[in-house]
């Protein structure tokens, strides 16, 4: 049975804190046009965020929903910010199309599988394919993106693995690959940047 301690609603806010905060640099990245956001990624990533707010909703509160509920406004206010301001892409490589479709297609799996440990690879596949968009763009023009906001997403993600309250593959899963991701991402941007100084 899953329980909370002080230990784990300390991380979980802390966790909603860097991802909250995270938002404002990148709304100000994409206002001085110094970010250009992959538009497909966002859109990808917010389905993906909202559909897991409501599953973990319907199981009761945690406060994953919480975190995941601000990443999924978030998502959407990043696509919405980036087309006022010109400065969204929508296509990176002659595939973004098909890895947006391959990451909606595992949305769909997601939701039609009532094997919870499937479920949360199919959420995992769809969740890179559509952050795969993000890195294309970031191995051609590292640019693109600014250092801060990843930073934070990073601390995100490792706060958010101490606000798990039990170990479990369903529980974990997610959290590991996101902050796997989030450190890849991160890697790759410092290293373009080098590369293209």
């Amino acid at each position: 049975m899953q329980e909370f301690t002080i230990l784990n609603s300390f991380f979980g806010i802390l966790t909603s804190l860097f991802v909250f905060i995270g938002i404002f640099p990148y709304l100000i990245g994409i206002r001085k046009k110094k970010i250009h956001p992959h538009v497909l990624s966002w859109i990808g990533w917010g389905m993906v965020a909202t559909l897991g707010t409501w599953a973990m909703a319907s199981e009761g509160f945690t406060w994953g929903v919480v975190v995941v509920g601000v990443n999924a406004v978030a998502c959407f206010v990043f696509v919405v910010y980036s087309i006022i301001k010109k400065v969204g892409i929508w296509k990176a490589s002659v595939y973004d199309f098909w890895i947006f479709i391959l990451g909606f297609i595992g949305l769909v799996l997601w939701q039609a599988s009532s094997n919870p440990d499937l479920a949360i690879v199919f959420a995992i596949l769809a969740d890179f394919s559509f952050g795969l968009l993000t890195l294309i763009k970031i191995y051609k023009n590292p640019y693109s993106e600014t250092i801060l906001p990843w930073i934070f997403s990073i601390l995100a993600g490792a706060s958010s693995l101490l606000a798990i309250s039990y170990i479990s593959f369903t529980e974990i899963a997610y959290p590991v690959y996101i902050a796997i991701y989030d450190v890849c991402l991160f890697a790759i941007l410092l290293v373009m940047r080098k590369i293209k100084k």
